[in-house]
């Protein structure tokens, strides 16, 4: 009896070491059976997933698969973080995030079984291509919005999952196609890359902590806080790099000094306090109204014209742009007069057709009515000094009736509120729009141009536009410079508003010493633009039909309308 209770501690100790031993093999062989796990093993996993979850599915995503023979995408480790990185981006579009992510990156995080794997993999896919079919269209409709006052003219949206299909096939890694075909999608106009970018830091700096050192950082430092500099200048359009290294080098210094010229410090290339200051700025605030403002650039033409006329209503500007590499030369830009609050300049493209030099008025049945209280019919001004078309009106035929033109009227080119015409745009230097379009379209020369401004008002000589020239009228009351600079402008027409409320958004009151820090490079007041407009008034309060003060019929005397309407403008 003694004797077998003696043996049984060992015979537990086998019988303990068998299981341990068989546990331990078992878990060693799940760990074999991971790594096994390849592309071509989770394949048929793939496609039963795809079975089972064909009518919950994007329509395109058994089409990225079908140009992937059936492989899974996001395999690697690599290429699942740059897709829930991608998708985790989107408030930098102006998208709303996807409300899965928080299940993606929880199935991401446990999935180590090849029906997990395959679930995940077409879970990413069905995502991306949610993801681009929203960064494709716009997510508000504008005519909805804002009725006459806006038409559209968004591109016709592209089979986003044949685009991923042909980016994939490039020979790139999934990660790098994957941000090909991301940067494919969005507005390819420099206006919008800006300002993306400045969205994306605003939205960065909102969840990171400020850049707390006891100590400034110069060229030898290293250390945990020459990293966190370095990601924090990661956020801005530098040329920096590499944001792991813990050494203050010299590329560090070049990037902290370009930052600081841009900004108006002392270029030293050193983190000091101002500098520290500066880089902790953040404009939280600016967040709704540049998402709002990167919206509206999906209402846009993919293609705005290598030349093109822009006129950005609430910046009170027109510009003649040109091609130049991926970005914009201005050929000229100048002030400009736009609608009144009750005569809005509504916001479409379209195509300049003809210049008319000496033109003729014909006075719209609107301003008829307004004036006369009746519409007497065709009403015609011929060419002169006093018609309110001045020495020339470029024509784009549009169902607005608008259109730009030189005027008379002077003195409002030198205010600030420049929306004060009838809905036409006033253009501050027709002279030089004239100039440098019809040298570009035409091949007439600028002294052939000057001699018709100085010349007789007569006759009335047509100019047919001898290439297409589109012509933008916007509205951006947000956007970002050449120089990186968030530059804002009021909302002239109060439709920001309408919008956020479209998008979801708290559009807040912005801090008047925030808009004043924002220095935009207007050119109203400039001394240039006095000179340019020779005989100018000085400014004050407009009438309200934008007349000069001294031409201004007393109403309560003789409301003599002929005469009134030598002045009304359109």
């Amino acid at each position: 009896m003694g004797h077998h209770l003696r043996r049984r501690p060992v015979l537990f100790s086998v019988l303990a070491f068998a299981v341990l031993a068989a546990g331990g093999a078992s878990a060693g062989y799940a760990r074999l059976q991971l790594t096994r796990l390849t592309a071509q093993t989770v394949a048929p996993l793939v496609a039963e997933r795809l079975a089972a979850d064909s009518l919950a599915l994007h329509a395109g995503t058994h089409a990225v698969y079908a140009g992937r023979l059936g492989l899974p995408i996001w395999f690697a480790p690599a290429d699942r973080d740059a897709a829930l990185g991608l998708l985790g981006d989107a408030e930098a579009d102006a998208l709303a995030p996807d409300s899965a992510l928080a299940d993606l990156h929880a199935l991401a995080d446990t999935a180590s079984t090849g029906p997990s794997l395959a679930r995940l993999d077409v879970a990413l896919t069905d995502a991306l291509l949610r993801h681009a079919d929203a960064l494709v269209r716009p997510r508000a409709d504008a005519r909805a919005l804002y009725g006459h006052h806006w038409t559209p003219a968004a591109p016709t949206p592209p089979d986003v999952a044949a685009r991923l299909v042909d980016a994939l096939g490039a020979g790139a890694s999934p990660a790098a196609a994957l941000a090909a075909w991301a940067d494919g999608l969005r507005p390819q106009h420099p206006g919008y890359r800006r300002l993306r970018a400045a969205l994306a830091r605003e939205v960065a700096l909102r969840d990171r902590p400020e850049l707390a050192l006891d100590r400034d950082l110069a060229p030898g430092d290293s250390g945990a806080a020459v990293v966190r500099l370095r990601e924090r200048l990661a956020l801005e359009p530098t040329a920096l790099a590499d944001v792991a290294t813990r050494t203050f080098d010299p590329a560090l210094a070049d990037a902290l000094r370009g930052w600081q010229a841009g900004r108006g410090l002392d270029a030293t290339g050193r983190l000091d306090g101002p500098t520290r200051e500066a880089l902790n700025v953040r404009h939280e605030a600016l967040i709704p109204l540049l998402t709002l403002n990167l919206e509206r650039w999906r209402w846009l033409p993919a293609d705005l014209g290598d030349l093109h006329v822009w006129v950005n209503v609430p910046r009170f500007e027109l510009a003649l742009r040109e091609r130049d590499g991926d970005g914009w030369d201005e050929a000229t830009r100048f002030v400009a007069v736009v609608g009144a609050r009750d005569w809005q300049t509504p916001a479409f493209s379209d195509t300049l057709e003809t210049v008319v030099f000496n033109p003729t008025w014909t006075v719209p049945a609107s301003i008829q009515r307004e004036s006369y209280g009746y519409v007497r019919g065709s009403v015609v001004r011929p060419p002169g000094p006093g018609n309110a078309m001045g020495r020339v009106k470029f024509l784009f035929p549009n169902d607005h009736a608008v259109y730009v033109h030189d005027t008379p009227t002077k003195w409002a080119f030198g205010v600030d509120d420049r929306a004060r015409s009838h809905g036409c745009v006033r253009a501050g230097d027709p002279e030089a729009l004239a100039r440098e379009l019809l040298t570009r379209t035409n091949g007439m020369t600028a002294d052939e141009v000057a001699a018709i401004f100085r010349g007789r008002w007569s006759p009335t000589r047509w100019v047919q536009v001898e290439r297409p020239v589109p012509v933008h009228l916007v509205y951006f009351t947000a956007e970002v410079d050449a120089r990186g600079r968030i530059l804002v402008h009021e909302d002239v027409y109060r439709r920001d508003a309408r919008l956020a409320d479209a998008l979801g958004l708290e559009l807040p009151e912005l801090d008047p010493e925030l808009v004043a820090s924002l220095v935009a490079d207007r050119i109203g007041d400039e001394e240039a633009v006095a000179a340019a407009l020779a005989g100018a008034a000085t400014g004050g309060e407009a009438p309200a039909e934008d007349e000069p003060d001294d031409a201004r019929p007393d109403s309560a005397l003789v409301p003599d309308a002929d005469a009134l309407l030598e002045t009304i403008q359109g």
